[in-house]
């Protein structure tokens, strides 16, 4: 079986205003993902997806996996200028293309209801139900932790939390909950870094979260959200275990975008 999803649209939509079915450049520049809801711009509906087959060498290697596809999706909704964005293998690429040649869209419109070209990501899954051999790929997330931005004390603030600092142990990543950060970072080809701000109790709960900067704000709740539900090993001063305010990195990694 094989199954099929399109990405959180809100998080990849970019315009790109073009003649329907034809290789004209664009009419006018493209309008930016972030300014769709200022300009009232109704995203594409996917109408019919078509599931991607397994190619031969897949099976052979037994594995699952994802595609993130680019499309742009014309004024009558059809697809056009299909693109690979990214793979968790190449043995996925092509049957990724073929399937989503034959989506279908209702196209996006603007306040007045005039359809226009879009440009989107689409994600298609792989999944080998049934075959013993099966190899799921996980989604490779790393971590950093470091001393809160501008710190220049040791000593705890009035609520006892101490930053991270050179004379005390970070805290550390035990499992890490992904809350769609990974799938949604996926689709980000080298720009799906998150450096934000959170405390550690001594339990190794997180709390308090703070966004310094992500390359891809639509990141951003993914991130938060994920970093709350994650386990980890508490900061530590003198050998003792603290509450800790510190800067951690994380960024989806191992997996290079596509040339």
């Amino acid at each position: 079986m094989r199954t099929l999803s399109l990405i959180a649209l809100a998080l990849v939509l970019v315009s790109a205003i073009a003649h329907p079915q034809q290789a004209t450049p664009p009419a006018e520049a493209p309008l930016p993902f972030d300014k769709w809801q200022k300009n009232g711009i109704n995203p594409p509906k996917v109408l019919n997806s078509v599931a991607a087959e397994f190619s031969d060498e897949a099976r052979r290697k037994g594995v699952s996996g994802i595609c993130v596809v680019s499309l742009e999706v014309d004024a009558a909704g059809m697809p056009q200028n299909i693109q690979i964005v990214r793979c968790t293998d190449p043995s996925f690429e092509e049957n990724s293309l073929k399937a989503v040649a034959q989506y279908k869209f209702r196209p996006a419109t603007t306040q007045e209801g005039q359809p226009i070209a879009v440009t989107i990501h689409v994600e298609v899954s792989f999944r080998l139900y049934g075959f013993r051999g099966e190899k799921h790929q996980a989604m490779p997330i790393r971590f950093e932790f470091s001393a809160p931005p501008g710190s220049t004390s040791s000593e705890p603030d009035a609520g006892g939390v101490y930053p991270l600092s050179k004379s005390a142990t970070p805290p550390s990543v035990v499992k890490f909950s992904d809350k769609e950060y990974g799938d949604a970072a996926f689709a980000f080809s080298g720009k799906s870094a998150c450096d934000m701000l959170i405390t550690i109790s001594t339990k190794g709960k997180a709390s308090d979260p703070q966004v310094i900067h992500c390359e891809s704000p639509a990141l951003e709740r993914a991130a938060i959200d994920s970093l709350l539900r994650t386990k980890y090993l508490p900061g530590s001063l003198n050998g003792k275990a603290v509450p800790m305010r510190a800067s951690i990195h994380l960024e989806y990694g191992d997996v290079p975008p596509k040339p």
